[in-house]
């Protein structure tokens, strides 16, 4: 793991608009001319997430957050299973990293992160308010360690190695956001 990261420097993107809360996610980040690649498509999605956690901390615990907190679920595992069915495998494929690379380390930590959201989840059935949202503070942390590696490295090396099959595989992401 630490060669892949070190291998990698840091690609210096600027950020895809932020999406309206609840909005269609990584497409506002693409261009006219179509899908702008793998960093612009999961970097928007990231924002969509966001801005889904965003409007659960406008609320602060009333009436709508469990309401939010449904769509936030739904939004992170999307992310999560377009990665883990789709670009990962491809990267892999390109790449010739599997088992212990880079992808095994985010599915990884995609599963913690899974496990948080399933005790969150369990506190919001419970009418346990206050608890989610502490839940929700660990899971950020956990977030925002997990993208900075997706941004700075992952997103990067995944551009260069699969820019040529770019085009198919956006069709295949836009068909979990239908």
């Amino acid at each position: 793991m630490a060669g892949f990261f070190s291998r990698f420097g840091k690609k210096q993107q600027p950020a895809p608009p932020t999406p309206a809360p609840g909005g269609p996610g990584p497409a506002e980040s693409e261009s006219a001319a179509g899908p702008t690649g793998v960093f612009d498509f999961f970097m928007g999605d990231h924002r969509a997430c966001d801005a889904v956690w965003a409007e659960i901390e406008k609320d602060g615990g009333g009436a709508k957050t469990p309401e939010l907190f449904a769509r936030f679920d739904q939004v992170l595992r999307r992310h999560f299973t377009m990665e883990e069915e789709v670009m990962f495998p491809a990267f892999e494929q390109v790449s010739g990293m599997t088992g212990g690379g880079p992808t095994f380390v985010m599915r990884t930590e995609h599963e913690q992160m899974r496990g948080v959201l399933d005790q969150m989840a369990a506190a919001i059935g419970k009418g346990e308010v206050e608890e989610m949202l502490d839940l929700g503070d660990t899971l950020l942390m956990l977030i925002q360690q997990h993208n900075a590696k997706e941004e700075g490295i992952l997103y990067p090396a995944a551009d260069g190695m699969l820019g040529p099959q770019w085009a198919q595989l956006h069709d295949t992401l836009q068909g979990y956001l239908d």
